[in-house]
């Protein structure tokens, strides 16, 4: 049966696709690079910045936050489905340090911390965020301060992702998912600095 025979799929009452999307504007670390031109100096310095060792120093949001509406039709959920599974069920479905379950206003004090991070204490919930965001993403980015560092570090090592970790004091830290080595389950960190060893 062709396209054009099945006909338009009705649209499911009362659900709608919202698309939320804000312009922010993200100011990075600044580099000197050597370079013949100023074509291969920006060719550098992006290939840096794709690689993950320009660390983001600030952002700023431009405009308010702006949210496009559309309604569900039957072959969008029937894909969704098929793809993702329930939205609602992966949240749930979040495997992530156990100390992070539970009711989300509980504070939680830093395990542990990374030499020269600033560890500021979290709710479950502001920590069970970022777990996913950087499960989402991928990857994560920290200030200099790198006060909710240790949340995505706590998570990696309770759930054997493995990660690269960047490290710029006092500009920057980013995390990344990296591939398993091995085993899987083995993590990996290279930290990477213009700073000199890190100090405790």
């Amino acid at each position: 049966m062709s396209k054009s025979d099945a006909g338009t799929s009705p649209i499911v009452p009362g659900r709608y696709l919202v698309f939320v999307e804000r312009l922010v504007q993200e100011q990075y670390q600044r580099q000197l690079v050597d370079a013949a031109t100023e074509d291969e100096a920006r060719a550098q310095a992006l290939a840096q910045f794709f690689a993950g060792r320009v660390a983001c120093m600030g952002s700023i949001q431009v405009e308010p936050p702006t949210a496009r509406v559309r309604p569900v039709r039957e072959k969008n959920l029937r894909k969704m489905a098929g793809r993702d599974g329930d939205p609602a069920a992966r949240a749930h479905a979040l495997r992530t340090a156990p100390r992070f379950d539970g009711p989300g206003d509980e504070v939680l004090e830093p395990a542990g911390q990374f030499p020269g991070t600033h560890p500021l204490p979290l709710t479950r919930a502001q920590a069970r965020l970022i777990c996913q965001n950087f499960d989402a993403s991928g990857h994560s980015n920290h200030s200099g301060q790198g006060s909710t560092l240790w949340v995505v570090l706590e998570h990696c090592a309770e759930t054997g992702i493995a990660y690269n970790l960047h490290a710029m004091p006092g500009v920057g830290y980013y995390v990344e998912r990296a591939k398993p080595v091995d085993d899987g389950l083995a993590l990996r960190m290279s930290v990477e600095t213009g700073y000199g060893p890190l100090r405790d």
